[in-house]
C-alpha cells in the first residue's frame, strides 16, 4: 500500500491566480487546497501554495499549464 502525500504543485504571488487554479483543478476532479494565503508583503519567503495529493501531481500540472 502506497502512502499518498500532500505536495505543492504551484506557488502563486496573487491569491486570485491561486484561487482560479484551485477552481480549475476542482472542475477536473482533483482535490486541492491553498496554504499561506497571506497578502503580498506579509510573507517575504513565498506566496500562496496550491497543494494536492502526490498521485494527482502529473495530471494537475497539465491542467494548470492549459
Amino acid at each position: 500500500m502506497t502512502e499518498d502525500k500532500i505536495v505543492v504543485v504551484q506557488i502563486y504571488n496573487d491569491i486570485m491566480d491561486a484561487t482560479l487554479a484551485k477552481d480549475k483543478l476542482k472542475e477536473n476532479g482533483i482535490d486541492s487546497f491553498l496554504e499561506n494565503e497571506n497578502p503580498i508583503g506579509l510573507n517575504p519567503l513565498g506566496g500562496t501554495e496550491l497543494k494536492i495529493f502526490s498521485t494527482d501531481k502529473e495530471q494537475a500540472e497539465k491542467i494548470i499549464a492549459q
